[in-house]
């Protein structure tokens, strides 16, 4: 069974991409997958924020991108 989504992905990589996390706090690693078949991670902030989306009555965790520092990947 698929798990059901409960947080949405704010700017970097994987924008707009909904995602099941379980944690409350802290940093996680979101992963995707890319056309070739390969996965992408990158790593997104939990954050106090909720908004709501039409595919689900309950509001969704805002998760928000921590960009890279200069020259790191």
């Amino acid at each position: 069974m698929k798990p059901v989504p409960n947080a949405i992905c704010v700017g970097g990589p994987h924008d707009g991409m909904l995602t099941r996390i379980d944690q409350d706090v802290g940093v996680v690693e979101v992963f995707a997958f890319e056309a070739d078949g390969s996965t992408r991670g990158a790593p997104y902030r939990v954050t106090a924020g909720r908004v709501h989306h039409p595919s689900c009555a309950t509001p969704f965790v805002v998760l928000s991108w921590v960009e890279p520092a200069h020259g790191q990947f």
